[in-house]
């Protein structure tokens, strides 16, 4: 299946039509990038691995309205993904804060948690995970699509269903966001079309904090 050719709207009205099959051809397409996008934002396999199933439990819950783009449904699949990913953060940071409301008993070392922290310090810094932060959802989104996944303007917009230029304006005020966080590292154009979730531009000192992004 993974060597299948045909246009993602075209499997996508294969599949609405009650071929199982051709469901699993775009599943199998794009798992792995929806993955690794979920897993860039929450940080742990778990969590990503629960937003990868939501991501196309929700495609095929709308299968009636979602949006190509040339053909394909990355896009608004990545949507969907940064969409579930902060509402799941959001459930996280919750839980979180209920823990922390209990009492502690002795203190241990969680060799597992020591882990994760060590990969969490490569792989995001927390400058850069606050500046993400001060982004709306509606910024992120565009944020996810132009700046980390490459994705043109006009097909992020269309994807996202609204204007040009309010995609145009959104990564503007997102860039001035990000760029006052990172203390002036420069965000600069997209990267270009087709790029495979490439590392974001910028300068070199903040180069290494956001390729883990893409």
């Amino acid at each position: 299946m993974e060597h299948d050719r045909r246009s993602d709207s075209a499997l996508w009205l294969e599949a609405t039509s009650g071929t199982e099959a051709a469901f699993g051809v775009v599943y199998d397409r794009y798992r792995a990038r929806i993955f690794r996008r979920a897993y860039a934002q929450v940080l742990n396999t778990a969590d990503a691995e629960d937003i990868v199933a939501m991501v196309f439990l929700e495609a095929w819950r709308r299968r009636r309205s979602v949006r190509f783009v040339d053909g394909s449904l990355l896009p608004w699949l990545l949507i969907v993904t940064t969409n579930v990913s902060l509402n799941t953060r959001r459930s996280i940071r919750r839980y979180d804060r209920l823990l922390a409301s209990v009492p502690r008993g002795p203190q241990t070392v969680d060799p597992s948690r020591e882990v994760e922290e060590r990969i969490d310090g490569a792989r995001m810094s927390e400058r850069t995970r606050a500046a993400l932060a001060r982004l709306t959802a509606p910024e992120r989104r565009v944020v996810d699509l132009c700046l980390i996944e490459g994705v043109p303007l006009a097909d992020a917009a269309t994807a996202l269903d609204m204007p040009l230029g309010s995609v145009k304006s959104r990564l503007s005020r997102a860039r001035k966001k990000l760029k006052d966080g990172l203390g002036g590292a420069a965000w600069t154009e997209a990267a270009p079309a087709g790029a495979s979730g490439g590392a974001i531009p910028g300068d070199a000192a903040a180069a290494g904090d956001l390729e883990v992004l893409g």
